[in-house]
């Protein structure tokens, strides 16, 4: 009698378990989109750019329900670590966010540079010699400029990327610390000759993220369904387009060529 109502006790236990595992498969992702992050994120419905292009077809392969929250940047990473169901677009991964961060899909390569319409700046000391440096605030590069910064230089700090561009172009800056496709994106958006704006070499690079929150439930099944969906895209085309919508034909072939 006894084992007789372990036995049926076990089978309730699993029966459970698969139960909540599979509603937590069919949970609606909360997707979290930092304002202004084009060409890369957005929380326009029809211009989401591409991680928000990326991960609506990553939702429909995978059938699964995103729900997208628009936040400003400086807000997004503290808003998406206590959701369960959350997921932000997109992150460099630094060592000082590794912790704090489940890091699903691993998506395009990011190199940071000075432009300026005047001169090359190799370095970001040699750029704060030279004048004031407009960087994103609440950014990695932020804080390494804010820690470079001697007496009597200035770190400008902005909350849109267009704003640096519009401030850059109007000569108020001598630079702009940024991700250098951004540059590129925003210069040619807003209109302005991409002959009167340069970079120098690389300042750093690093690998952008499709992150979600520490708290993410069935994490690991999720990064294994979302990298299987990415590796198709890129075979089928799709992920190619993305790009080209986005940057341009010829940027979407050197990003999508392994």
């Amino acid at each position: 009698m006894i084992i007789h109502r372990l036995r049926h006790a076990l089978v309730a236990l699993l029966l459970a378990l698969m139960a909540s595992t599979a509603a937590a498969d069919d949970e609606a992702l909360n997707i979290y989109v930092g304002q202004g992050q084009m060409p890369f994120a957005d929380d326009k419905p029809d211009n989401r750019g591409v991680y928000g292009d990326l991960m609506a077809e990553l939702c429909r392969r995978l059938q699964r329900q995103c729900h997208y929250h628009s936040v400003p940047w400086k807000r997004v990473q503290v808003a998406v670590a206590g959701d369960p169901h959350g997921i932000v677009l997109n992150l460099g991964r630094t060592a000082e966010r590794e912790q704090h961060f489940v890091w699903l899909l691993s998506v395009l390569p990011t190199s940071y540079v000075l432009a300026s319409t005047e001169q090359r700046f190799d370095s970001l000391a040699e750029a704060l010699a030279a004048g004031p440096v407009v960087v994103m605030g609440g950014t990695p590069r932020a804080q390494e400029a804010q820690a470079l910064k001697q007496d009597g230089q200035t770190v400008v700090e902005v909350t849109d990327p267009e704003q640096a561009a519009r401030m850059l172009r109007s000569g108020r800056v001598r630079s702009w610390y940024e991700i250098d496709l951004r540059v590129l994106y925003l210069w040619r958006r807003l209109g302005y000759p991409v002959d009167q704006v340069q970079a120098g070499q690389h300042v750093s690079s690093n690998t952008s993220f499709i992150a979600g929150s520490p708290v993410l439930l069935q994490a690991d099944q999720l990064r294994g369904q979302m990298e299987q969906a990415f590796a198709v895209m890129r075979m089928d085309g799709s992920w190619r387009r993305i790009l080209a919508r986005h940057l341009g034909e010829e940027v979407a072939l050197r990003l999508s060529t392994p």
